[in-house]
């Protein structure tokens, strides 16, 4: 539901959901981002077209995902890359 405003105001905007899986497919030539569930590592992972893939981890203290190496919270990253490649703002 959080990307349906974006899905609304892009003439691409594909989001497909996979057990463990999100995928969201933009115009040709922008890319697609996955987020990936490793139920194994506890962990998830997102791939941008813009910034490469970052692994996150649940923080138990702010419930948010953040960055195994750096400590950036996944939201911030997703929603600074998609608005520099989409219109419209995800509803998060």
């Amino acid at each position: 539901q959080a990307l349906k405003p974006m899905e609304n105001a892009n003439e691409v905007f594909i989001v497909k959901r996979n057990p463990g899986m999100l995928t969201i497919e933009l115009a040709p030539g922008l890319g697609n981002y996955t987020l990936e569930v490793s139920e194994s590592e506890a962990c998830l992972y997102m791939q941008s077209p813009i910034s490469g893939k970052f692994s996150y981890i649940l923080c138990g203290r702010t419930g948010k995902w953040v960055s195994s190496a750096d400590g950036h919270a996944l939201e911030g990253m997703l929603v600074r890359d998609l608005i520099r490649q989409c219109n419209g703002l995800p509803d998060l």
